[in-house]
């Protein structure tokens, strides 16, 4: 088998010569010749392979290999020479991949840490983008743009001056969408009360134009539902309220008593703009 195990290394079909060694060292665990075959093949996949688990993963086998082997052979002074020569060997190539990974670390470490300061950057650009905002449309995609860059940022990789930033920032931003969403909604209430002053001034021209006209309920309707209750008092300003009481109280004025009730009917029943 141990031509087998060494035709496979040849070929560097590594799995089939691991399997294979590792079956003929169970099989002969106090055999030298068999144990140094395996072992060193172990140590040079575990200091010469790319992938840092790969490497760990052959230098864990082979830690466990040694120690097998030390305690099934039969020690002789010489043996116990070689064997401290294993162990020594062993710890050299297990601390050379200790320094890879701890090098490893440090440039992913520092890659996220250059990724985090360019998405501090962008979180910095959009603060301005946010104020800037002077619609819906521009307010919900700065946040969208702000959610994406905060989720680029590695929170565990900041540096402490980093931290600073971002816990600024975020404060910041929390601080600006509130004011954002406070100024965007009192725009829109804006537009929505010169839209409900246009259609109030229009219903109190229409019905001044023709007051017989809107004796007819039909009509009165028609007139109403489209402007005196098209929309939510909840919303409108109080001058834009004054301004409907007015218009209001003239036409509820000059209307008889079935229209006067027909107007109070209309008020409660019809639908209102929610914008």
């Amino acid at each position: 088998m141990l031509n087998l195990f060494n035709a496979y290394k040849a070929e560097g079909k590594i799995a089939q010569a691991v399997l294979v060694g590792q079956n003929l060292f169970n099989r002969n665990p106090q055999n030298h010749e068999v144990f140094v075959a395996y072992f060193d093949y172990l140590c040079a996949l575990a200091g010469s392979l790319p992938s840092t688990a790969d490497r760990q993963s052959f230098a864990n086998q082979a830690s466990v290999a040694l120690a097998f082997f030390s305690e099934s052979a039969e020690l002789d002074e010489g043996l116990v020479e070689a064997i401290s020569g294993y162990r020594q060997h062993l710890s050299v190539i297990i601390n050379d991949l200790a320094v890879s990974e701890q090098s490893a670390r440090n440039a992913a470490l520092a890659t996220a840490q250059a990724q985090n300061n360019d998405s501090l950057k962008k979180l910095i650009q959009l603060k301005d983008a946010l104020h800037r905002a002077a619609s819906q449309e521009q307010f919900d995609n700065a946040l969208l743009a702000i959610g994406e860059a905060d989720g680029r940022i590695e929170k565990d990789a900041l540096t402490d001056a980093q931290s600073k930033v971002y816990d600024a920032l975020t404060k910041e931003h929390t601080d600006l969408i509130s004011e954002k969403m406070r100024e965007l909604e009192f725009k829109k209430n804006t537009a929505y009360n010169r839209q409900a002053a246009d259609a109030f001034t229009k219903a109190f021209k229409q019905f001044r134009a023709n007051e017989g006209k809107y004796k007819n309920q039909t009509q009165l309707f028609s007139l109403a539902s489209s402007t005196l209750f098209a929309y939510d008092p909840a919303r409108l300003f109080n001058e834009t309220l004054i301004y409907y009481n007015h218009v209001y109280s003239y036409i509820f004025g000059k209307l008889d008593d079935d229209g006067k009730l027909a107007l109070t009917r209309f008020s409660i029943e019809c639908e209102r703009k929610l914008r």
